[in-house]
């Protein structure tokens, strides 16, 4: 029998009203009990899945967020998955407009999460060559930042350019800076035509000797193919 998706919703919408708001007729004690569970239920998970975000936030801040969020109450039912909706959440109040810096920080937290949970199958790869024609992996995330957070310098302004993926051998999330180009090339990259192929039109299109670009990024593409970056 298929779930009353707009009901369910109803319910926890209204679970949410009664121990944010205390409605009259509950015992307020109780309702005081359950929201400090439930509040400190929150802050514990979001603490844990954003611990770069909570060393540049002082804790009124947080506070103030945790309830706001909670009274828009999230729409996941996995307490793991509740973190991506506090990060959208912030977003889409723009929290952190006065300091930009830490909506990348949470992407940065976040992104390490997700790759990790996610379940991923095995396949037989080949050797790399660029008359192949590929996509991104799963476990991979290509992302531009504006902010130089993977050198820990926060605040300070930096077009950088990041590939994030699950290392299925070490069992951990790695973060690695690349060249514009790479990025471009994964931006474009799909089943419908080579990488060689994607490769030549980027570089006819930057005035990029075609040639010596294939020379140089054999290495570096052979490595993440290695690592299951694009498959």
């Amino acid at each position: 029998m298929p779930k009353n998706n707009s009901l369910e919703k109803d319910i926890q919408n209204r679970f949410f009203n009664i121990l944010l708001k205390q409605e009259k007729g509950y015992e307020t004690t109780n309702i005081e009990v359950y929201q400090k569970l439930v509040f400190t239920r929150y802050e514990e998970v979001i603490r844990n899945s954003y611990p770069l975000l909570i060393k540049n936030i002082n804790q009124i801040t947080l506070d103030k967020l945790i309830n706001k969020f909670m009274k828009n109450t999230p729409s996941t039912p996995f307490i793991w998955k509740i973190p991506k909706d506090f990060k959208k959440f912030v977003k889409k109040t723009k929290a952190f407009e006065n300091r930009k810096y830490l909506y990348e920080l949470m992407y940065y937290d976040w992104i390490e999460i997700e790759l990790f949970m996610k379940e991923y199958k095995t396949y037989k790869k080949g050797k790399f060559s660029y008359e192949n024609r590929y996509k991104v992996s799963k476990s991979a995330k290509f992302k531009a930042f504006k902010y130089d957070i993977i050198n820990k310098k926060i605040q300070e302004k930096r077009d950088n350019f990041l590939v994030i993926y699950y290392d299925f051998e070490a069992d951990d999330v790695i973060y690695r800076e690349i060249n514009q180009l790479i990025f471009e090339l994964f931006k474009r990259i799909d089943k419908k035509q080579s990488i060689g192929k994607i490769l030549k039109q980027l570089c006819k299109e930057n005035d990029i000797d075609y040639k010596e670009a294939k020379k140089i990024l054999a290495p570096a593409l052979e490595e993440l193919y290695i690592n299951k970056v694009f498959i």
